[in-house]
């Protein structure tokens, strides 16, 4: 395989990239790698801006080396350039959901034995307004966290730099609400919000079931709408987001669809958070592109319209 890796050397805490050399000289030695052009990233934007520079046939593989910022980008790139590319994931980030879902490795056995014996399938990528994302885009309470947590605390405290900037942040914003309407298939409702998320897989903010019903190629994302609650509700909803059971809470709308518009009715300034970045303010329009993508991964995981 031809592979272009894309490397964040700042992202999560480091400890992937450390190895990557190692990783890299193993498979070039076993003939599997058979040439490898690596960057480096620097700033925001780097990864998209690299990636748009491929041209078709340069390369067999992309992999992505960093969190799920760094893979949004990516992802970002190749949609926009119509780069058709598979790609794949070694997570180095500080929270990892998207390679967490697919049970990517992270160690320098478990990654080897993945371009070993792995495979390519499709995944869905979606669209909200002129972004692609593959996991998830939400709004509303906490979910800027992980913009406001400096890159420096989270390579040196990994997730604990997020719970830190959430444990600030929950103060300032429970009490909050913003009156949003949403459209999709023909249907429209009004319904005052702390926070809403479209989800891709079924993993969000470190917690694996917060979609629980999600498939990556099922050709639909799946909506998670919070009602506003009290602080009393909100103790009982977070274990219940813990185990999956919050999708039944009467303060919980959940539903799957192909397609979403959501605009704010208040003068509240409401941006959306797209994998960790900015994605800019609502309203926003969510579309799907049913198996945009084909990723490499571990050839134990079980291919099915859940995946």
């Amino acid at each position: 395989m031809r592979v272009k890796i894309i490397n964040n050397p700042s992202s999560g805490r480091t400890i992937v990239q450390k190895s990557l050399e190692i990783i890299v000289g193993r498979l070039v030695l076993e003939n599997i790698f058979k040439t490898v052009d690596k960057f480096d990233t620097r700033g925001k934007f780097d990864a998209m801006n690299e990636v748009m520079k491929i041209k078709e046939g340069e390369f067999d593989l992309i992999v992505v080396v960093g969190g799920d910022g760094t893979l949004n980008e990516v992802i970002n790139g190749m949609m926009k350039a119509d780069l058709r590319l598979p790609f794949a994931v070694i997570p180095a980030g500080t929270v990892n959901d998207f390679a967490n879902y697919l049970s990517i490795p992270n160690d320098i056995d478990g990654i080897c034995d993945m371009f070993r014996n792995g495979r390519l399938i499709d995944i869905d990528v979606c669209k909200v307004n002129e972004n692609y994302f593959i996991n998830v885009a939400a709004a509303g309470l906490l979910t800027d966290v992980a913009i406001k947590a400096s890159v420096a605390s989270k390579t040196v405290f990994g997730k604990f730099a997020y719970y830190a900037e959430g444990i600030k942040e929950i103060p300032k914003q429970l009490f909050k609400s913003i009156k949003l309407e949403f459209k999709y298939n023909c249907k429209s409702f009004v319904e005052d919000v702390m926070l809403f998320a479209v989800l891709n897989s079924s993993s969000a903010g470190g917690f694996k079931k917060f979609a629980p019903q999600a498939g990556l190629n099922d050709g639909k994302f799946d909506v998670c709408i919070f009602k506003k609650i009290d602080i009393f509700d909100a103790a009982t909803l977070f274990l219940k987001i813990i185990r999956g059971d919050h999708i039944n809470n009467e303060n919980v709308i959940y539903f799957q669809t192909d397609n979403l518009y959501v605009k704010c009715l208040d003068d509240s300034n409401m941006n959306i958070d797209i994998d960790g970045e900015n994605g800019g303010p609502l309203p926003a329009k969510f579309e799907i592109i049913s198996s945009g993508l084909k990723i490499f991964i571990p050839d134990y995981l079980k291919f099915n319209n859940k995946l």
